[in-house]
């Protein structure tokens, strides 16, 4: 454990956004507390010991990097290269959110749900991810989330960015 660098060479922005860490033999669903364009603060349970390799997730954004330093439920992540911070932390936009637009206004009026609402077993992991994405995009704008409720909207998440993962691992 050798903890967090004292002294950073670039600013940070601290962000609460959900994400996932593919270790290649496991997902785990984390938060970035802040992130930078060569590294990020997380936390989560179980998370891997320091030197692990990994791809960092958020939407259809991902970062290779490893775990620089690590202390119970929070790490460090350098990242193999910059990425663009204000990519990472900007809101995300997906292609679903007009269909996620028509079954919250269909409930609002209590109407029945538009045939777009309707899922098939046909529908890919990557299309029930983006489905999943734009659910809790929408959820997160509603207003302020706090305490249980916010915790379960950072699962949800966390469960469409494993379809992601895992739609990707099948191509």
């Amino acid at each position: 454990m050798t903890g967090p660098p004292a002294n950073r060479s670039e600013d940070r922005s601290n962000v609460f956004l959900s994400a996932i860490l593919d270790t290649g033999s496991q997902t785990i669903p984390i938060r970035i507390r802040n992130i930078s364009s060569r590294g990020a603060l997380i936390d989560g349970p179980n998370l891997p010991a320091a030197g692990a390799r990994l791809l960092l997730v958020r939407g259809s954004l991902s970062a290779r990097g490893h775990i620089a330093w690590r202390e119970e439920d929070q790490a460090g992540i350098s990242f193999d290269e910059a990425v663009n911070t204000s990519a990472w932390v900007a809101r995300a936009g997906h292609a679903g959110q007009q269909r996620v637009d028509d079954v919250v206004a269909a409930i609002r009026r209590s109407d029945p749900l538009p045939p777009t609402a309707q899922f098939s077993q046909e529908q890919s992991l990557a299309e029930l991810s983006v489905t999943l994405d734009a659910i809790c995009e929408r959820l997160t704008s509603i207003g302020e989330i706090s305490g249980p409720l916010g915790e379960e909207l950072v699962r949800l998440d966390a469960v469409a960015q494993s379809l992601r993962v895992r739609s990707r691992r099948k191509k």
